[in-house]
């Protein structure tokens, strides 16, 4: 009795066990916890919204939980397009194509070729191949009569007539000059999908294609170049027009009886354009010879155009040059014209170029009162002169060429500003078209006036969602299949999204989840593109990468500066990965100066180029473009909207276990503290069955 007793006292703590044991067994809990607490932070994903599947799929679609309007778009585009497509059967032969809108009936070269840039991710091949077949199976000879007459001129052995109707009839309209260059860009865009050389060699009334389309440069350079100015000429038009100002009928065409001519930025730009594209087919084929004369032609068109038509002082193209003498009682000099933004685009201009433009269109934006970007141009051209300007009772001013609204050019407006550096601008235009969009949803309309709203132009315009859909897809979501493989470059910022593209003509699809985080941002991709995929994300002003991984493993990145902008660049293997970019503190950036780009990652080569490199130049000092009113800021942790980037510090891309002093030190003392933590775990584990062991051999006492 008196040992038990004596056996109590001396463990009378195991008296209330339950107790004690709920208490050592907290403790062990607190310390597990904070043995778990001292390990890196694990990123958390918070948007649900995202989709995860990104296996292979034959749909394209994009979501933005936190841009509905944009979002939104994803369905818009491919309803446009479905209101466009037209089967033109003609005897034998089939035509699968694209109408400009509701209104037309005919399919037109240019409208074709802008249409093409989106309608590769939603249509077969045949909607793509067959319409530009088609065309050059109808090249002109030297004894082929338009449609309509051209006033008895015969364009020629070359020339394309860009309008095709139901019944298979050619019409040119003589008084552009840009027929023959929406073939080639069309072409071009058709070959890029895969770079296929066979296609380029195939026969069309016995002449292989890449024949053909030398043909029509040659027409352009043969029968539209003014010997003084060395430059493309067409009628008195806008700039991109089709409308002449002078009197009818025949407004499309060039009646040399009574008809001015002028030189059009429009047309040098489109025309350096597709002479690049040209000799990069050329080259393709082997054709080294043509394809370094058409460099040639495109570099002094370059020149050329840069000499005559830019004005400094004012910080935009001249809208043309006048050939024939002709004189206008107001200041031709001071339109500016939306074939500005297409200069940008086809790569007439240098960087400080590009910013004047974009800052002289958004400041006739503003003062149009026009609430999104594709004014065509502004000031107007008056109604009178003498009598109306413009015979062509449409072209009153604010309206159609003359002043509307379109969103086909605002489309190349938007691309050319995420591609060049100005990604900050391309978003906020993006979004006042998304929210203009609501007005008409699934309606996307050819043109409204900028003047009076009763005005507009057809319904269900194919070029437009051609070109808004390039913009969102290549623009703001960064995802381009060509023939070099993919790439993906988000331009997303702040913004989750979600994409997936389909391109039926190569059996190819892209898709991935963005889903930004102060700390770790993760992008999750797949597709079934060839090796390496080329990953370029936009990097926020503020952050510093710390390290890239893919599927967990660190991988080496670059930095590259375009324009204002500045990308985390690496390579990654095709199939489904997770890439997660981890930041660092954000660090306090100096003010902002030019920065030459660093070297991209090398890429899956392209054909053999020409032999003459195109001309490079280093960003100057951006200016921020003045009296605009921006939507909203595309950055949440910027003050303005002003198109300022800083200068980033070059960042160097650390290997596996490579970090910074500091990072190794964290590491260093979180693995300590670990060590600390799992080792009291142990001996309070052990304390705790001893004392349990104790209890149950006193129980039997």
């Amino acid at each position: 009795m008196k040992n038990r007793a004596k056996s109590k006292s001396i463990f009378f703590f195991l008296a209330p066990a339950s107790s004690h044991l709920r208490l050592l067994a907290s403790l062990l809990c607190l310390l597990m916890i904070l043995s778990l607490a001292s390990k890196p932070a694990q990123p958390t994903y918070a948007n649900r919204a995202l989709p995860t599947d990104l296996s292979y799929n034959t749909e394209t679609q994009w979501i933005l939980p936190g841009l509905p309007d944009l979002s939104e778009t994803s369905g818009y585009i491919p309803h446009n397009f479905s209101h466009g497509a037209a089967i033109f059967e003609i005897g034998s032969e089939i035509i699968h194509g694209f109408r400009p809108g509701k209104v037309y009936a005919e399919m037109y070269a240019r409208d074709i070729a802008w249409g093409m840039e989106t309608a590769q991710y939603y249509y077969p091949d045949e909607y793509l191949r067959e319409p530009i077949e088609a065309y050059l199976r109808r090249q002109y000879t030297d004894s082929t009569i338009s449609l309509d007459g051209d006033f008895g001129v015969v364009a020629g052995a070359g020339a394309i007539g860009g309008i095709i109707t139901p019944q298979g009839r050619s019409n040119k309209q003589t008084i552009t000059t840009d027929e023959e260059t929406s073939l080639i860009h069309a072409a071009y865009l058709y070959y890029n999908l895969a770079y296929d050389t066979a296609w380029l060699q195939s026969q069309i009334n016995g002449l292989p294609i890449i024949e053909r389309l030398n043909r029509a440069a040659d027409w352009v350079y043969r029968r539209r170049l003014d010997p003084d100015l060395q430059l493309l000429w067409r009628g008195h038009t806008t700039d991109w027009g089709d409308v002449k100002f002078e009197k009818g009928p025949g407004y499309t065409d060039y009646n040399p009886a009574q008809d001015h001519l002028t030189a059009s930025i429009y047309d040098q730009a489109l025309a350096y354009m597709a002479l690049i594209e040209l000799a990069k087919m050329n080259a393709a084929v082997g054709n080294t010879e043509q394809a370094d004369g058409w460099q040639s032609k495109a570099e002094a068109l370059k020149d050329q155009t840069n000499a005559l038509l830019w004005q400094a002082d004012k910080g935009f193209y001249l809208t043309h040059a006048h050939i024939s003498p002709l004189e206008h009682p107001f200041d031709e000099s001071s339109m500016v014209s939306i074939a500005n933004a297409l200069a940008v685009y086809a790569g007439l201009t240098d960087f400080e170029q590009s910013q004047a433009i974009f800052h002289s269109l958004e400041e006739a934006r503003v003062k149009a009162g026009v609430n999104k970007p594709g004014l065509s141009l502004y000031p107007f051209y008056p109604n009178q002169w003498p009598n109306l300007f413009f015979d062509y009772l449409g072209m009153g001013h604010g309206n159609y060429q003359n002043g509307g609204v379109w969103d086909w050019w605002g489309g190349v407006q938007i691309k050319a500003e995420f591609t060049n550096g100005f990604a900050e601008q391309g978003q906020i235009h993006l979004l006042q078209v998304a929210n203009d969009w609501q007005k008409h949803p699934g309606n996307i309309i050819e043109w409204h006036s900028s003047t009076d709203p009763r005005h507009e132009g057809s319904h269900y315009y194919s070029a437009a969602a051609g070109t808004m859909g390039s913009a969102i897809i290549e623009g703001f979501f960064g995802v381009e299949l060509d023939g070099r493989g993919l790439t993906l470059q988000p331009r997303l910022g702040l913004n989750d999204g979600y994409i997936r593209v389909y391109q039926a003509a190569t059996d190819r699809y892209a898709a991935y989840s963005y889903d930004w985080d102060q700390d770790v941002t993760r992008f999750d991709y797949g597709a079934n593109a060839a090796d390496p995929v080329t990953v370029k994300v936009l990097k926020l002003r503020s952050e510093q990468i710390r390290t890239v991984t893919i599927d967990g493993r660190p991988v080496e990145f670059e930095v590259e500066t375009i324009g204002h902008d500045t990308y985390t660049v690496f390579s990654a293997p095709s199939g489904q990965h997770r890439i997660e970019i981890v930041k660092g503190q954000p660090l306090v950036q100096p003010a902002a100066v030019a920065v030459e780009a660093a070297p991209a990652l090398p890429l899956t080569p392209e054909p053999t180029r020409p032999s003459i490199a195109p001309n490079l130049a280093s960003p100057p000092a951006p200016t921020p473009i003045q009296d605009a009113v921006p939507a909203e800021p595309a950055f949440a942790d910027e003050a303005t909207a002003a198109a300022v980037s800083p200068a980033e510090p070059a960042e160097s891309s650390p290997a596996a276990g490579s970090h910074p002093v500091s990072e190794r030190t964290r590491q260093h003392r979180n693995a300590f503290f670990r060590f600390i933590g799992a080792s009291l775990a142990i001996l309070i584990s052990l304390l705790l069955m001893v004392l349990v062991g104790l209890r149950r051999t006193l129980r039997k006492l």
